[in-house]
């Protein structure tokens, strides 16, 4: 007999039957009729082709035959209790665990110093692995287990993924503090005319999707002197420099704390993007993930006030 065609009922008859010996006290102990025991234990006599329970004088014995799988029959039913109990409880302070993320820079730098400062308090024994940027195989990656949690901004995220907004964001443009685009009143025209510098991770269309369509209809592109592919640094090269970026306003107020750079608005109609949390649906009730999905938005929340 195949597995999906067995009754699993019949397993719990067949551990009552050997405990007690006696279809009676096995029809209690399982708390059913007496008949409905009986025609499990002529069911299970079929599917083994053995008696398993002979009869001897006023009560029953087991063949060897049901001797040896007694066994193997009370491991598979703790199997399933194990399977049907409930999970256990994620305890920060005593676990010791390690949890994979992708995290865009630019949410590395906002959100991750107070998510680690949280772990530290609150959880001394996890480690957080931050995976390279992959917004090709992410999906995949959480599938396998390789991954377990991904904050970012990815236009076109795979839509079977479990996610959750963590906040808005628009883009701005940061310069050099005395830079004359900031008092210059700027269409179009001029804003790409000024030497920009791009940021694209390798492998990714992000940052520049939705600027790059909304300078479609004007038919201009941007005067790009310069592609990084992470934020590093750019508040730097920008200070000593006549280049401009545009980079995400709550990023660009941190950059402004870093360097002798301001910031003004970009001269288009642009909506706001939502900065994501993302997740597999196989880590929907991970006790493990859920707190740390908790941690992430309690901490996003900061920054998105």
């Amino acid at each position: 007999m195949k597995l999906p065609t067995l009754d699993l009922h019949l397993l719990l008859a067949f551990d009552a039957l050997l405990r007690e010996r006696h279809v009676t006290r096995a029809a209690e102990r399982l708390e059913v009729g007496q008949s409905s025991m009986s025609a499990s234990l002529a069911k299970l006599r079929e599917l083994f082709q053995d008696e398993l329970l002979m009869r001897a004088g006023t009560g029953l014995v087991p063949t060897e035959r049901a001797m040896a799988l007694l066994p193997r029959v009370q491991e598979a039913l703790a199997a399933m209790e194990r399977v049907l109990e409930p999970a256990t409880p994620f305890d920060p302070a005593t676990a010791q665990h390690t949890f994979r993320m992708i995290v865009i820079d630019y949410i590395d730098l906002l959100v991750m110093p107070s998510v680690m400062r949280r772990l530290r308090e609150e959880a001394p024994g996890v480690k957080i692995h931050v995976l390279q940027t992959n917004p090709k195989h992410f999906g995949e990656m959480m599938a396998s287990g390789e991954l377990d949690l991904a904050i970012t901004y990815f236009p076109d995220a795979p839509d079977y993924l479990k996610g959750r907004n963590l906040f808005a964001d628009r883009f701005v443009t940061i310069c050099a503090r005395d830079h004359p685009a900031i008092t210059a009143s700027l269409d179009v025209a001029a804003f790409c005319a000024l030497p920009h510098v791009t940021i694209e991770p390798d492998l990714a269309q992000i940052y520049n999707v939705q600027i790059d369509a909304a300078l479609r209809p004007h038919g201009v592109s941007r005067n790009v002197h310069m592609i990084k592919p992470s934020f590093l640094a750019l508040p730097f090269v920008l200070e000593t420099s006549d280049m401009v970026a545009c980079v995400p306003v709550r990023l660009a107020r941190r950059m402004t704390q870093m360097a002798r750079i301001d910031m003004f608005d970009i001269p288009l109609e642009l909506p706001l993007f939502d900065v994501r949390m993302l997740w597999h649906p196989r880590t929907q009730h991970a006790p493990a993930n859920e707190w740390l999905r908790r941690v992430v938005v309690e901490c996003a929340q900061a920054v998105g006030r």
